[in-house]
């Protein structure tokens, strides 16, 4: 059976973020949740898989990694690059590699904007007060942004 390794799972949303079933019911899928120590710890985790799947670029994957995983046929990439993987490493090995494309292209703004949100109006602690049985209690009037450009 081929073996998948999922990486860098730190938040442990991994496994309930897709339906693996389909791949789980013709691959033995491993999910990691903490990071390698270095490449050693590396290549004694990831020697027996076939495929590896990259959650952003939190595990290196630098061609001196690449070349210790002999059984490596696939990589797998969230977005459309990773900084931490030697391709051309890869492309030598013959090994393939594959992304997400460009659907995650916009999250880094859409998360600012979020947090300039949460932040202007309060929501975390608002959140909190509801959540304790508090509503409306010592909170700050939100800030409207509509028009903003500074601080002022």
């Amino acid at each position: 059976m081929t073996k998948v390794a999922v990486l860098d799972d730190w938040q442990g949303v991994a496994r309930s973020s897709a339906d693996w079933s389909p791949l789980m019911a013709i691959a033995d899928v491993v999910f990691f949740g903490r990071a390698f120590e270095n490449e050693d710890d590396a290549v004694n985790n990831l020697a027996d898989f076939e495929i590896v799947l990259s959650m952003r670029e939190r595990t290196p994957l630098p061609g001196s990694l690449i070349g210790r995983l002999s059984k490596l046929r696939m990589l797998g990439i969230t977005g459309p690059s990773n900084r931490s993987l030697d391709v051309p490493a890869c492309t030598a090995r013959g090994v393939v590699v594959c992304n997400t494309g460009s659907a995650a292209r916009d999250a880094t703004a859409e998360l600012a904007l979020g947090l300039l949100l949460a932040a202007a109006r309060a929501i975390p602690a608002a959140d909190a007060n509801i959540r304790a049985g508090r509503f409306q209690e010592g909170l700050p009037v939100g800030l409207s942004l509509a028009g903003k450009r500074s601080a002022s």
